[in-house]
């Protein structure tokens, strides 16, 4: 019997759904970025915006190479290809919004146990919460091979400790109690990049740059390790089995790795 050919129209529609993607990841970055660099004002703001765009490219950069076939596996590649470009629809929502509930969650209850605890143990709750974040926002990515999906909700977690602490909000009797020094409240740190975008006030400018650099350069590099690991693995892609889960473990770790260096070089 012959093989049944796609119908035209489902092959049109699938290479739509991944439009919004790549116009995400490859486009809108660059644009923004063109425009903040008109707006730096130090050197430190220079060398943030830096940081994340290397992440953000060299991550990029290695994905695209495996999704061009340089390792000449044909198939491997188509599965690369499809492995993260999923545009969201209906079940991508419902695992957004899983994904922030969780992200919260994970952050508030460790915060919560760890309330009145000494500095080690303050600063352990906090990078557990960062780890347990990271296996929330690797689920729902593995649940709907969106990276969008992650990027949302990794954009607006970020972007609410960021309001919070613009706005001087208190977090469950005041986010003082979960001071670790002197002024240092690792749980309302993020990586911010501080640089104004165009006429847009310094919060929405910073919450611009939380979904389009900050959160797609961080969620770009937590897809590029897993991506090594497989390949490390297997010789090539392969979309299931215990390699996709040990890549997603060894992403997870590297990226808390990084918070947790960068807390303690506060």
């Amino acid at each position: 019997m012959a093989p049944r050919r796609r119908k035209p129209e489902l092959a049109l529609l699938q290479n739509k759904t991944r439009v919004s993607t790549l116009i995400w990841v490859l486009i809108i970055p660059m644009i923004i970025g063109f425009f903040a660099l008109s707006n730096i004002d130090n050197e430190i703001q220079f060398r943030t915006l830096n940081v994340f765009f290397i992440l953000y490219l060299a991550s990029g950069f290695g994905i695209f190479l495996a999704m061009a076939n340089v390792f000449n596996i044909a198939d491997s590649a188509k599965k690369l290809s499809v492995f993260w470009t999923n545009d969201i629809d209906a079940k991508g929502l419902t695992w957004i919004l899983i994904g922030i509930v969780g992200v919260f969650a994970s952050v508030g209850l460790t915060l919560t146990l760890a309330s009145g605890a000494n500095a080690d143990g303050l600063l352990l709750a906090q990078i557990a919460g960062i780890g347990l974040a990271g296996v929330v926002m690797m689920v729902t990515f593995l649940q709907t091979n969106a990276l969008l999906v992650p990027i949302f909700v990794h954009g607006f977690y970020n972007s609410t400790v960021v309001f919070l602490r613009a706005t001087g909000f208190d977090i469950v009797g005041g986010t003082n109690q979960f001071s670790i020094a002197e002024g240092s409240k690792l749980f309302l740190s993020v990586n911010e990049i501080g640089i104004g975008i165009g006429q847009t006030a310094d919060l929405i400018s910073e919450v611009i740059w939380q979904f389009t650099l900050v959160a797609t350069a961080e969620e770009f590099l937590k897809l590029g390790i897993l991506v090594v690991v497989v390949l490390i693995i297997h010789g090539k892609f392969q979309d299931r089995g215990l390699a996709i889960i040990a890549g997603a473990g060894t992403a997870i770790v590297l990226w808390t790795s990084l918070h947790l260096t960068r807390a303690l070089g506060q």
